[in-house]
């Protein structure tokens, strides 16, 4: 009989199919202590198949609905000059380009200072549209938030 094979690399096999969207022979090529029948057979009792389609299409409805829910709070932090509402929705922004960042395995080298003047420009437009006083103040205060930034990047580089 062919090679015994334990439940870990069975669950592997599966993870790199179904999650990560490999074909059969890719996989082999990553473990090719498993033939590629294997695989294929592994597949069919399994249904890797219909839970890669199953798993994409709940990624493909949970990207819509977070879409939508950062819509919405971005009009109401616009609206409401509430600064919990803005502090949710630059947080919100934030959790979701990493989560872009996490599901491209080719992404490249962020460019910290671009992404924190793109999130200081956006600050700056809503304080502009809800609260013109503490877009005032932030102005004032430009020059340290910039020095203090570059010095919490120098560290972390």
């Amino acid at each position: 009989m062919g090679h015994e094979h334990d439940l870990q690399t069975r669950f592997e096999a599966e993870e790199l199919y179904v999650e990560q969207r490999l074909t059969y022979e890719q996989i082999a090529e990553r473990m090719p202590r498993v033939s590629l029948a294997t695989l294929k057979r592994w597949g069919k009792e399994g249904q890797w198949r219909q839970l890669r389609d199953e798993r994409l299409e709940a990624r493909r409805t949970l990207k819509h609905n977070l879409f939508k829910l950062r819509q919405e709070m971005m009009e109401k932090a616009a609206g409401s000059k509430d600064a919990q509402d803005i502090y949710a929705v630059i947080r919100l922004e934030r959790l979701a380009q990493e989560d872009v960042r996490k599901a491209d395995d080719q992404a490249p080298e962020i460019d910290r200072p671009k992404v924190f003047l793109e999130d200081l420009e956006f600050v700056a437009e809503v304080l502009k549209d809800v609260d013109p006083e503490a877009l005032k103040a932030l102005a004032k205060k430009f020059d340290v938030i910039i020095r203090r930034f570059k010095e919490a990047h120098a560290q972390a580089a």
